[in-house]
């Protein structure tokens, strides 16, 4: 394997265009993200997703074997960017004292929502303008674990590329299909594709236990914690459904009502 010489500062164009990433701004313009962490890198690449840039630590080779067959992985792809550098180099990328020994540019992949045809088995959760990029990395793990299709967001959402949505993810965005769309394209593809829309909300709804899931594909409408779901989504839905409160609290955090609403729909499911 032939390699270019060692990075040495993180004043390299070539790891100042990678850190720029760490940016949403940038992000949305090359429609690409970072991954941190040789086993996070390589479950992208096990997973089909396009690998563009690998900077890693050329001193971890020699005792990193995960790393090595990471290296002949990328190198098995079209157009791989490989970088040698040096831990800290890798560590002012990230802000890490304790950096990775690679750090990867993948391929922003979103389907679009008119080429998602879901069968009856299938659950979806949708996420109506989620602010909070910690509970939408939570909800990408959760939907991953719970066996649902994927997760669709609506309108003005948080990226679920950012750092911190990734790293609540733990690897689970690779095995998620994501959308983005609007509320009246979704509700048309709902429509279309008889899907069965249950919202959460505390207006006329009953116990989410007591909701039909088997029927139809579902999609799971979560609104923020803040203002719900949007008149135009609570107009749509087939069903509206809430989880009962016990004690003094009034509401759950988005990612644990997701997290139940997910189970309950996949475990009727299955």
């Amino acid at each position: 394997m032939r390699l270019d010489a060692t990075i040495t500062s993180a004043a390299n164009p070539r790891i100042k265009a990678m850190r720029k990433l760490y940016t949403k701004k940038y992000r949305n313009a090359e429609q690409a993200f970072l991954v941190e962490g040789v086993r996070a890198i390589a479950d992208g690449c096990r997973g089909g997703h396009a690998l563009r840039t690998l900077a890693f630590d050329a001193d971890a080779r020699a005792t990193d074997e995960a790393l090595n067959q990471l290296l002949l992985d990328a190198t098995a792809q079209d157009h791989v960017e490989l970088i040698p550098t040096t831990a800290q180099v890798l560590g002012q990328m990230s802000g890490r004292d304790n950096p990775h020994h690679a750090i990867a540019v993948f391929h922003q992949q979103w389907q679009p929502l008119d080429s998602v045809v879901p069968a009856v088995e299938e659950v979806w959760i949708v996420l109506d303008s989620p602010r909070d990029p910690g509970n939408l990395g939570t909800i990408i793990r959760t939907c991953d674990a719970a066996g649902a299709r994927g997760v669709i967001l609506l309108n003005d959402s948080c990226d679920p590329f950012s750092p911190e949505a990734l790293r609540a993810t733990t690897g689970a965005l690779f095995d998620v299909v994501l959308v983005k769309s609007t509320t009246a394209p979704f509700i048309e593809w709902a429509h279309q594709h008889r899907v069965s829309m249950i919202g959460t909300t505390l207006e006329r709804a009953q116990d989410y236990r007591d909701a039909d899931y088997e029927t139809h594909a579902c999609a799971l409408l979560m609104g923020t914690e803040q203002s719900g779901l949007s008149a135009a989504l609570l107009e749509a839905c087939d069903q509206r459904v809430k989880i009962p409160m016990r004690g003094g609290t009034d509401s759950l955090n988005l990612a644990v009502a997701s997290g139940l609403m997910l189970y309950e729909a996949t475990n009727r499911k299955a």
